[in-house]
Formats: C-alpha cells, structure tokens, sequence
C-alpha cells in the first residue's frame, strides 16, 4: 500500500511540475525578455517549489551559512536526484548549469534553461568545449552562478561517485572561485529509479568557498580532491 500511495505521489509531482512549466513560468519569461530583466527570470523557481514541497511534505533544511546571494562562483553539489536541481533553486539561489547539449535542443524547455545563461556542454568532445572556460567567466562576471554536478550522473544509493575530470580542468582554467555544497536525503524522497516519492527531509551542507587564489597552486587532481572531500563529508 505505501509503495502504490508513493507511486501516485511521485506521477502526481511530476505532472505537478510539468504543469508549472507551461502555465506559471511562460508568463513569467514573457515579463523578464519584455523589460530585460533576464537574471530575475529563475527567481520565480523560489515560490513555486516552496508550494510544490509543501503540498508534498518536502522539508528542506540548511546546515550551514549560505555565501552572499547572488554571489559569483561555480557551485558543485553531489547528485542523488530529479529534486536536487529545484532543492538549490528554492533554498541557495538561481543559477546557471553546465547542461548536457542535448537538453537544449528540447522544444520550450531549451529555450527556457538557455534564456538561464546555461551553458551547453558535449559530452566527450574536448574541442566542441574549448570555450567553457570563457562562458563561464563570463556568465560570473555579470554575477551569474554557475554549477554542475561533477559525478556526471545519479546516485541511486546516496553514496558519493567518484567526480568526472572535464569539469575541473574548467574551473582551473577559467580560474574562478568554487563552492561546494552537499545535498542529503534526496535520494530517499525521490529515488532515481521508478516514480516514487516519498515525503521527508532534505538537508543542505553549503561548504566554504574555495578562491581563485587558494586554487593557484593547486592541481586540477588535488582541486577535485579537496571538493569531494567537503561533499563527501556530511555523507
């Protein structure tokens, strides 16, 4: 029985969100590209996944201090879950992704997540990326967070994978400050596999940023070292 009631919770939240998309957010974006306020576009993700948590008994929980909103780093977060993404939207603050190229080639939605200042990533092809490292520093210049999930895919345990090298080698070159931040419990209240949901809590650890300058001396293997230690802390 409590495995058919989380079944129906989670489709029921999958459309709920769905729903989101093409009523609440087209109006919104319509505002934003009108008066050119496009960095206040992914502030409309604060209220609705605030409504979405609660109506589906989601409590989200910060252990920690967050840094300056709106402050200019590149966050990595482990991965464990569909909900991490709307968690950081709701709880730390909008940002931009480093997002499969893929995603920006579906109708509506690639429009929305490139009007976010995302960035598009291919997969495996060193040269098609050869300029991240300037988008990023440019989308950090005009106070745009960026992040990415470094182990590259979903946890199904909530253990930490180990971190994919592309991004760090990024960062390293675009020489640009990092703030890690640990998700726990994500995986328990949307597990990666199937549509179950199951209401609970979710916790953020925010880590202490690491600066360019901290990051001058090191490698790029001691720089991903040094982050999945912080995220792999809590865990």
């Amino acid at each position: 029985m409590a495995k058919i009631r989380a079944n129906f919770l989670g489709v029921l939240f999958y459309i709920v969100i769905i729903i989101g998309l093409v009523t609440v957010i087209p109006p919104w974006f319509l505002y934003c590209a009108i008066f050119g306020k496009q960095q206040r576009f992914m502030l409309i993700c604060k209220p609705f996944f605030a409504v979405v948590f609660f109506l589906f008994g989601i409590k989200i929980k910060i252990e920690g201090d967050l840094p300056e909103h709106g402050k200019a780093c590149f966050m990595l977060c482990n991965h464990q879950s569909f909900i991490d993404v709307p968690v950081i939207l709701h709880k730390i603050f909008p940002c931009a992704f480093l997002a499969k190229e893929s995603l920006f080639k579906i109708p509506y939605f690639g429009q929305a997540l490139f009007y976010t200042g995302s960035i598009p990533v291919v997969r495996g092809n060193h040269c098609a990326n050869a300029d991240l490292p300037e988008k990023i520093k440019q989308r950090l210049s005009e106070n745009f967070p960026v992040m990415a999930f470094p182990e590259g895919t979903r946890s199904e345990n909530g253990k930490l994978l180990p971190f994919k090298n592309g991004v760090f080698h990024m960062i390293k070159e675009a020489d640009v400050p990092v703030f890690p931040v640990t998700l726990v419990g994500a995986h328990k209240v949307l597990p990666k596999k199937g549509f179950a949901l199951y209401p609970g809590e979710i916790k953020i650890f925010p880590h202490e940023i690491i600066t360019a300058k901290e990051m001058e001396n090191l490698t790029y293997e001691q720089l991903k070292e040094m982050v999945y230690l912080r995220i792999a802390a809590p865990l």
